[in-house]
């Protein structure tokens, strides 16, 4: 008996089972093929890094995080420098 899998179009992994003497063959279901799940996590992984990401025009996109996080501590620093002075 040969065993043959499928990946479908419609995303579904099918296992095909054929007898060379006989003749007689099956097949089954497995569920989701592998390209269709990892397909989808793709998506759902975009999906939530395009919401996370801040829509406003004060980030720009050429930004580095890391001068980001430093221009805020020294923002805070120099706010915490006015309120000590004042």
């Amino acid at each position: 008996m040969t065993m043959t899998e499928k990946d479908t179009s419609s995303g579904h992994d099918i296992r095909e089972y054929k007898c060379s003497r006989c003749g007689h063959d099956d097949w089954e279901v497995r569920g989701p093929a592998l390209w269709q799940i990892l397909s989808d996590d793709r998506e759902r992984s975009e999906a939530s890094k395009a919401s996370s990401t801040p829509t406003s025009a004060s980030h720009s996109q050429t930004e580095n995080p890391a001068n980001s996080i430093w221009s805020r501590l020294l923002a805070l620093l120099s706010r915490s420098k006015k309120k000590s002075s004042s």
